[in-house]
């Protein structure tokens, strides 16, 4: 499509939750820096006939239900849909790498040695179904099972995109259903929800209940909405699905699109790995007896980046190096030196992999005294050198 003007682009997402946000912050930084289009907001809510899109060569659009999907296919521009709750005929799909999302849950909790696990979706949509297969078949990988919420249909409305944010942070519609589903939950248990708003309800139930949060029922989110996890007491931990990268790739898809009318949208799906698991307190936890052991567990992941030696663990806990290092290997089956480093290298594992740090920055995040000390103690456990092993992780978007 030859054009003489700078491509106008239509931005149809709602802005008041962090998702969205974040894919109009993506957009936006890529309009800047290829100055190849500018980007417009639509208020979808108000769009009611394909006349009113005139104007537009191309959009990047939540194609939330029928309505929206009909009227801008109706336009006969490129579209680009980041909702990705069905596949529609003409639309490129960009979307978050649901496989990813659900390891990143499985491994958050499993570093924490949980052994009970449960998923609290949602109704109305595919996502949280996506979001649910995911993280069982992560768990079952580990020989893990996972119960299910079973939510009620009529309910599903209180996660859709259109409601407003301080509608939806209100009791949840289920309620009920849920406090009952989470009494005959065993305990300690770890709950992923596939979105902050859920995993909010969630924690605001188990307060009702007396349910302590993370003791006795461990809470992750999915969107790291800083509104929403930053209103929960205690906040809510939650995977950063990279929302600007997500909205990157969708206007770059869209730029490929209107630059060749012959291309086709119908073989387009891309998707975008999730940055990691941001965490807070509902999962700060470790469920272990005695109570000492999970006590000096989270002290030690607080403090990982010091100069952390035994004799600290020692000093909180309150006990002899004797009792600290026999119940260290009677429940974890290593000293307690043994476990610092282990956690190191978890916590050099997570920052490879989630950020574009150097080997340098890293090393003193994670505790290690040189990147030289970090290297060799990686190397020595992993099998190859830091560098490596980051390589050859999944690339971000494909």
């Amino acid at each position: 499509m030859k054009m003489t003007q700078t491509p106008k682009v239509g931005i149809m997402v709602e802005i008041t939750r962090e998702f969205g946000r974040g894919l109009c912050r993506g957009i936006s930084e890529l309009a800047r820096e290829t100055c190849a289009f500018i980007p417009y907001l639509i208020e979808a809510s108000a769009l009611r006939k394909p006349e009113e899109l005139r104007g537009y060569d191309g959009f990047v659009a939540r194609v939330m239900n029928d309505r929206i999907a009909a009227t801008l296919a109706a336009t006969g521009r490129p579209i680009v849909d980041v909702y990705y709750d069905r596949p529609r005929d003409g639309f490129a799909i960009v979307k978050t790498r649901h496989s990813r999302i659900g390891a990143l849950a499985a491994e958050h909790f499993l570093a924490r040695r949980f052994r009970n696990f449960a998923f609290c979706g949602f109704a109305g949509g595919r996502f949280s179904a996506y979001c649910r297969a995911a993280f069982t078949r992560a768990l079952a990988k580990h020989g893990m099972k996972c119960a299910n919420y079973d939510p009620d249909p009529a309910a599903h409305y209180a996660f859709s995109p259109q409601v407003l944010i301080n509608e939806q942070m209100r009791q949840a519609p289920d309620a009920s259903a849920l406090a009952r589903w989470l009494r005959q939950l065993p305990k300690p248990i770890a709950i992923f929800c596939p979105n902050d708003l859920r995993a909010w309800q969630l924690v605001h139930i188990c307060k009702q209940r007396k349910i302590d949060v993370p003791r006795e029922v461990a809470i992750l989110g999915l969107d790291n909405d800083i509104l929403v996890c930053g209103l929960s007491n205690p906040m809510i931990s939650s995977i950063d699905p990279d929302t600007e990268a997500i909205g990157r790739c969708a206007a770059s898809t869209l730029i490929q699109l209107m630059g060749d009318r012959h291309f086709s949208a119908k073989r387009i799906v891309r998707q975008v790995d999730p940055i990691g698991v941001v965490e807070r307190t509902s999962t700060e936890v470790y469920p272990i007896e005695p109570q000492w052991i999970s006590d000096a567990l989270v002290f030690m992941n607080r403090n990982i980046s010091r100069n952390l030696t035994a004799s600290d663990i020692y000093r909180q806990v309150g006990l002899s190096h004797t009792q600290v290092d026999k119940g260290f290997r009677s429940r974890l089956g290593t000293s307690v030196q043994g476990e610092i480093a282990a956690m190191r290298l978890e916590r050099a594992q997570h920052l490879l992999t989630s950020t574009t740090l150097s080997i340098a920055e890293i090393a003193p995040r994670c505790g290690f005294s040189s990147p030289q000390y970090l290297i060799r103690s990686f190397t020595k456990k992993f099998g190859k050198p830091p560098a490596a092993w980051r390589h050859h992780k999944p690339t971000k978007v494909g």
